[in-house]
């Protein structure tokens, strides 16, 4: 029985790499980490191929899009403002 869960128990390495993870992640301020994934999201996201909805041409979509996001940026901002 005890072999049994020796087998199944991580490696110390292993162990060692999830506390500090865990710890690293702890201590970075919530604000900064939620921006280190978005620029992730951007990063993979700038990589997938784009096509406008249908009617609109491509600059223009863009254009749209941008604004959007600076719109919900602009928002999202000042909710962390007003916390």
């Amino acid at each position: 029985m005890l072999e049994a869960i020796a087998e199944a128990a991580p490696s110390t390495g292993t162990l060692a790499l999830v506390v500090l993870a865990f710890l690293a992640g702890a201590t970075a301020p919530t604000y900064y980490a939620q921006e280190r994934l978005r620029g992730f999201g951007r990063a993979v996201a700038s990589r997938l191929p784009y096509k406008p909805p249908a009617g609109m041409e491509t600059g223009e979509a863009m254009e749209a899009a941008t604004q959007a996001a600076v719109e919900q940026q602009t928002i999202e901002e000042d909710e962390n403002a007003e916390r």
